[in-house]
């Protein structure tokens, strides 16, 4: 990775590192040709580790998987095996996508626009404020969901043993699913600021059309700032393409698996309730109900920025005296045109966009595969406990 990261970015880009997820080495860091390799060699042992652990967790005689009946010990596979498909995509993702992903860095280091002196910790907090509050907020739901509900359940053998082999497969889960927050919202950000700066640009015109006053050269200083704006476009577009290429199948495994846990989850609740079994660990669905939501969320911001960046473009002045010039008309014209043969819209592997009718697809295939639990479901007169 190239330019200078601010210390928040440090900071969490070196937990991912930790966590397998970020195969790149961090500008500063010494020999990164050694580093990456390192770096590879470590992502390979957690892929090798966790897949040992979910191999044995599904072949154990132990109680990692419900033996009391065939609708329980089911819930408890289906989870090990999605989680375990979704650490195979990360990682093996994350050992072949580095091109991408340094491409990414690359591009967003070049639209940084470093201030002289460095940018203080307060004003990278307030500017990455919105990914740390995801991040922070739903590890501090998941770790107050954990204790409130052990405060009330008992443990029995097959809880203890699978919350303590399944749980961090699921947070490494959840941690990628953060990782796509934070990239998706440096994108927004540069989104963002060229929307600001064409907005800057529109009122110039506009008070130019007005007032009738300009200065020489105006017209000139409009079509260097846009096809400058034109530029910073095209780096972010490649900085799109570059997030779908380095976050691309793992983008589905990561939201199949939380999928197919809370659907898991509404199947188990529904059991627990219709046979009367004293069991609340289907509360643990609750930080996963955020997970999805809080990527579909900064995915949608990304994808609504460009309709209004596109607005701002159309209201620079073109009729006025001051600057009405064919030229910049076609300039805008053009820039139109790019934008709408650049879309940024975000998809899961070109299946699905990822916007806000995602959650309503998802919570609609839940529901209709819980009405069939509920007209199909045996009735177990085991106990779950």
């Amino acid at each position: 990775m190239s330019g200078r990261l601010g210390q928040v970015l440090q900071f969490h880009l070196r937990m991912y590192q930790l966590l397998g997820f970020h195969g790149l080495p961090l500008p500063g860091d010494e020999n990164p040709a050694g580093c990456r390799r390192r770096l590879q060699a470590w992502g390979l042992l957690l892929l090798v580790g966790l897949s040992a652990l979910s191999l044995y967790c599904l072949t154990s005689e132990k109680e990692f998987l419900y033996r009391g009946d065939m609708f329980g010990y089911t819930n408890d596979a289906l989870k090990y095996v999605f989680a375990e498909l979704a650490m195979v995509a990360i990682y093996v993702e994350t050992l072949s996508s580095q091109r991408d992903l340094a491409h990414f860095w690359y591009l967003h280091s070049k639209l940084g626009h470093p201030k002289v002196g460095g940018v203080s910790l307060r004003s990278e907090v307030h500017q990455h404020s919105r990914y740390l509050m995801t991040l922070y907020g739903l590890m501090l739901g998941e770790v107050l969901v954990h204790l409130g509900l052990w405060q009330v359940q008992p443990l029995s053998n097959h809880m203890r043993l699978f919350w303590m082999t399944y749980e961090p497969l699921a947070c490494l889960t959840y941690m990628r699913n953060i990782q796509f927050v934070l990239h998706l919202e440096l994108l927004r950000e540069q989104l963002a600021q060229l929307e600001r700066e064409l907005t800057l640009l529109a009122e110039y015109s506009r008070f130019a059309s007005a007032t009738r006053r300009s200065f020489p050269g105006f017209e000139a200083f409009l079509r260097r700032r846009l096809l400058q704006k034109q530029r910073v476009y095209s780096d972010l577009y490649g900085m799109f393409k570059c997030f779908q290429g380095a976050f691309n199948y793992s983008i589905l495994a990561v939201l199949l698996s939380i999928n197919i846990r809370i659907a898991v989850d509404c199947y188990f609740m529904y059991y627990t309730i219709y046979n009367n079994v004293a069991n609340l660990d289907f509360f643990l669905i609750l930080p996963a109900l955020l997970e999805i939501p809080a990527f579909i969320y900064v995915s949608q911001s990304c994808m609504v920025i460009v309709p209004r960046i596109a607005h701002q473009l159309h209201n620079i002045v073109t009729d006025a005296g001051c600057c009405s010039s064919p030229d910049l008309s076609r300039q805008i014209q053009n820039f139109s045109l790019q934008l709408l043969h650049q879309p940024v819209r975000i998809d899961c592997m070109g299946l699905t966009i990822l916007d806000c009718s995602f959650l309503t697809r998802m919570a609609c295939s839940v529901g209709t595969y819980m009405i069939y639990t509920i007209q199909f479901i045996p009735k177990f007169s085991t106990p779950y406990i």
